[in-house]
């Protein structure tokens, strides 16, 4: 099967940074397709199958999924049943600037690196509230551009907030607690930066046991976790000092400016210094 591919650059506007629209049924959804920018959509009546990376979900009333750059998908009919849904979508940069807000780059791998989309399913008095402010965006885009980024940004880190807070609640479930007080050591900057010296010596676990236990429970590994935490901290150092990115890079716990340059316009799609000149 054909699969389109959607472009920012002709659906989102530059100003707003965002786009929303209401799809009143099935029959007028994209066929399979994927796009170069985040997109959420909330189910607002009905229900529908939505099929995702090759993977088919039931969708019903109040159901909040997250779509990211790539994944590829389409919306089918379950039943005889119909579905309406309102979807709302951002160039990439501005959710990777919400991610921030969060302070923790393992949430934002979590969501962006899953092979299935987050999917989650909102109490109805949140869902209400989320759609009511999403459909606020469209009027502003017509006579307050201003207001209607704003507004788009607001939507954003509200419907993170939810996927944050479930988030957590499933770590708590199932994470050891040894490993929940790690993670909260790790965020302090003499031990991100001390890199994986530093973390094996304050964990009391050995190297294999660490490995196993951050693949099953966070979906990475020890050092993708420490340069994510040690990335976010030199973005910042870019964007509110006046620090060389190579004392930035030090500052960071990279030795190597040349391995900092490359995981860096890995993780946020430019290089350090076209960050900093955004």
């Amino acid at each position: 099967m054909q699969v389109s591919v959607l472009k920012a650059a002709t659906l989102i506007d530059p100003q707003v940074q965002s786009n929303f629209h209401i799809e009143y049924s099935i029959k007028h959804t994209t066929p399979l397709h994927r796009h170069d920018y985040y997109e959420i959509f909330i189910i607002t009546a009905g229900r529908c199958v939505h099929h995702i990376n090759g993977e088919a979900q039931l969708l019903d009333k109040d159901a909040m999924v997250f779509i990211r750059p790539d994944d590829t998908h389409r919306y089918d009919f379950y039943e005889d049943t119909d579905c309406q849904f309102i979807n709302v979508n951002f160039y990439k940069e501005v959710v990777e600037d919400a991610f921030n807000y969060f302070e923790s780059p393992l949430f934002a791998q979590k969501l962006k690196s899953s092979i299935m989309p987050p999917c989650i399913v909102l109490p109805n008095i949140d869902a209400e509230a989320l759609v009511r402010k999403s459909t606020l965006i469209p009027h502003y885009t017509t006579i307050d551009k201003t207001k209607a980024r704003i507004l788009a940004r607001s939507f954003l880190t509200d419907a993170l907030t939810h996927y944050f807070f479930h988030d957590q609640d499933a770590n708590k479930k199932i994470m050891p607690q040894w490993l929940d007080s790690l993670l909260m050591e790790l965020q302090k900057k003499e031990n991100f930066t001390g890199g994986l010296d530093r973390l094996n010596a304050i964990s009391n676990h050995s190297v294999g046991h660490l490995n196993r236990v951050f693949r099953q429970y966070l979906h990475t590994t020890p050092t993708a976790y420490v340069n994510h935490l040690r990335l976010g901290f030199a973005k910042n150092l870019l964007l509110t000092t006046n620090l060389t990115i190579l004392e930035i890079s030090y500052e960071a716990g990279f030795d190597n400016l040349s391995h900092f340059y490359h995981l860096f316009k890995r993780n946020y799609g430019a290089s350090p210094g076209k960050l900093r000149n955004r």
